[in-house]
């Protein structure tokens, strides 16, 4: 048992702190694109559009320049406690980076240009009024 943590509270894991070179796109999304979502390519299409197109206004916004090379972290707190698998987000992922390339911020989504982090879902913690909460770290590299 930990003694760190009040009973019956669970920790919650705060976004990492930024730093120059660093920044935090808030996404306004409540449900995620998962790989265990079987569907026709053109409703995938329809799925993940919306978070292509709010992860470049939430970049441009931010004012991202062009990068050489960055590394993107997406960060998911669910509104439950039920078990979740990360992999399960990487459509959300490739939006997202996708995105990044429509805001100007890379030249290309191959691996050249990008490193993508694991998806991590935190424990239940400060939430957005009757939803989940999506945001994600952009980190500029040399």
């Amino acid at each position: 048992m930990r003694r760190d943590v009040p009973a019956g509270r669970k920790p919650t894991i705060p976004p990492p702190r930024l730093t120059d070179g660093q920044w935090e796109l808030e996404l306004p999304f409540t449900k995620p694109v998962s790989l265990n979502d079987r569907m026709n390519w053109q409703v995938k299409h329809g799925k993940t559009r919306p978070w292509r197109v709010k992860t470049k206004e939430a970049a441009e916004a931010a004012g991202i320049p062009l990068c050489k090379r960055i590394t993107v972290e997406l960060f998911y707190v669910p509104v439950d406690d039920r078990a979740r698998d990360p992999l399960n987000l990487v459509p959300c992922v490739k939006a997202i980076e996708d995105g990044l390339v429509d805001a100007g911020v890379i030249v290309d989504d191959s691996s050249r240009y990008h490193t993508s982090v694991m998806p991590q879902i935190t424990p239940k913690g400060p939430l957005r009024p009757n939803g989940n909460r999506f945001w994600v770290v952009v980190t500029a590299h040399q």
